[in-house]
């Protein structure tokens, strides 16, 4: 048995906030759950997460100012490049669609990392890594 360090769990917490967000996107929005259709949204969401994180340090300075900086640009460019992929939404729905994804990726990834933190505080048992 390995205790999760803080430097795995962070980074596993923010993918899981970010595949939760897909996931009650896509249920809301009724569009059944074909693995193909959780891809062509997970995954631009994902990579620019993580090239960004990786950019920004996120995982090196864990602060706050970094997480904003983080999905400040991450988040945008990754709905834009779904925008693109997908095809859809148009025009000022667009607008919308930025304005959503950023105020529940940031209440998702907020949430996450407070769970994450109150595991850590409980002195959570060791977990398999």
């Amino acid at each position: 048995m390995v205790t999760m360090s803080r430097n795995v769990l962070v980074p596993i917490t923010d993918a899981l906030a970010l595949v939760v967000f897909v996931g009650v996107g896509i249920a809301q929005h009724d569009e059944g759950g074909v693995p193909a259709l959780f891809v062509r949204n997970a995954l631009p969401l994902l990579l620019a997460w993580f090239v960004v994180a990786q950019l920004t340090g996120l995982y090196r300075r864990p602060r706050r100012g970094v997480l904003l900086l983080t999905w400040a640009v991450a988040v945008p460019a990754a709905l834009l490049i779904r925008t693109a992929w997908v095809g859809s939404p148009h025009g000022a729905q667009i607008v919308v669609f930025l304005g959503v994804g950023l105020a529940f990726t940031l209440a998702f990834l907020l949430a996450g990392r407070a769970l994450a933190r109150a595991f850590e505080r409980r002195g959570a048992p060791d977990v398999l890594v």
